[in-house]
């Protein structure tokens, strides 16, 4: 479903995932869980509504995937990852320490008072392909651009996230666009954003 247009890209709401949208997500983000998991689990997380996905696409070419979730359901999502693990013991074991790592950076803090308020950004992967003729920039202000859409779309007013210290293009992305740091651990650095 079209939610959004902007110049030649519009954005669009999609309530069932294909493969290679999954595979574009553990190739890009090797530390997410779902590189972990299965096609199969996150397809039926999206057909729950358990996590929205997003794509931003320029005519047919797909330019950007976006996934999020909210503060209620980022709680559910993990019960759901909890379950399928019990029932999949062998990717414990395959990935123990991967699990272990896991539990320490991750944190769900935010004012607790506003939780409706803040949706959580799971996954953002940008392609450069159809932003090679424009500018940063224009690049910028047109994520931005759908990001209201979105935020507005879940009766939100913040994006919150975290990403790894080493990742320096998501750190330089989200400096530029000005979200700001509310804790950090040795791994990892949790940022937000007032989106109006």
């Amino acid at each position: 479903m079209i939610i959004a247009k902007k110049k030649h890209f519009k954005l669009i709401e999609i309530n069932k995932s294909k493969k290679f949208m999954f595979n574009f997500i553990i190739k890009q983000i090797p530390n997410s869980i779902f590189s972990k998991l299965n096609f199969f689990f996150f397809d039926s997380i999206i057909k729950k509504k358990i996590i929205k996905l997003y794509l931003i696409k320029k005519k047919k070419n797909l330019s950007a995937i976006i996934t999020t979730t909210t503060f209620d359901n980022y709680i559910l999502l993990k019960k759901e990852i909890i379950k399928y693990l019990l029932l999949n013991p062998f990717t414990i074991i395959l990935n123990f320490f991967f699990f272990i790592d896991l539990i320490y950076r991750d944190s769900n803090q935010v004012n607790c008072k506003q939780k409706s308020k803040y949706l959580h950004l799971l996954h953002l992967i940008i392609f450069k392909k159809d932003f090679l003729k424009n500018s940063l920039k224009f690049k910028d202000n047109l994520v931005n651009f759908f990001f209201k859409i979105i935020v507005k779309k879940n009766n939100a007013n913040f994006f919150y996230l975290c990403y790894e210290r080493n990742n320096y293009k998501a750190h330089k992305y989200y400096k530029r666009n000005k979200f700001v740091t509310y804790k950090k651990n040795k791994k990892t650095i949790f940022i937000k954003k007032r989106i109006i």
